[in-house]
């Protein structure tokens, strides 16, 4: 039905498949690693309430159920987060050891409150990304497909091809948008709106 474990030791996630149909909340820190790791649950939430460490891919796929990640995250692996309810990353992802790349479906919505995102390949969010922190998003092929809002600067460090794909600022606007001299931007969503500075 659930999976709960708690606060103190660690967790490690090896066996490939952890399927529930009420809550997973792990209160421990997690490392995955042998196999790469798939977690599902039916329409309820799964819960990182400390720091996720990425051995080998990890896929979460929630329904309509939320997914949190409170801690940072790292390791070279691949992220992919399925929810059509709210996707939060609340601390920074990608800090210590950049992951290969982080990509959410597009149901639902993304939050992305911890700062910064670092990958070595491509971050695609298809879902509406809300920014409550000043955020860098460093990787190779950044795509924003869905709106993009938050009263934050928003810098995006990408050699390969930055794209928003629906408005930025349209709800909310950003403070400022930046982003490096490599590659190239693609502006997809008829609009960008900040209350500061727009340097491409």
């Amino acid at each position: 039905t659930s999976v709960t474990t708690d606060a103190a030791g660690t967790t490690a996630i090896n066996g490939g498949a952890i399927t529930t149909s009420g809550t997973q909340t792990y209160n421990d820190n997690v490392t995955v690693g042998t196999n790469n790791a798939t977690l599902t649950t039916t329409n309820s939430a799964v819960t990182f309430a400390g720091t996720t460490t990425l051995g080998k891919d990890l896929t979460v796929g929630s329904g309509t159920g939320n997914v949190t990640f409170t801690g940072t995250v790292n390791g070279g692996s691949n992220l992919t987060v399925n929810s059509a309810g709210a996707t939060t990353l609340t601390a920074a992802v990608g800090g210590t050891t950049a992951l290969t790349s982080v990509t959410t479906d597009a149901g639902g919505t993304t939050a992305i409150n911890g700062g910064a995102v670092t990958t070595t390949g491509a971050q695609t969010y298809n879902d509406a990304v809300s920014l409550g922190a000043g955020t860098t998003l460093t990787g190779v092929n950044v795509s924003l497909n869905g709106t993009v809002n938050g009263g934050q600067t928003l810098l995006v460090t990408d050699s390969g091809t930055t794209t928003f794909g629906g408005a930025v600022g349209g709800t909310t606007a950003l403070t400022s948008v930046t982003t490096d001299a490599a590659g190239t931007t693609a502006i997809n969503g008829g609009a960008v709106t900040t209350t500061g500075a727009q340097t491409y």
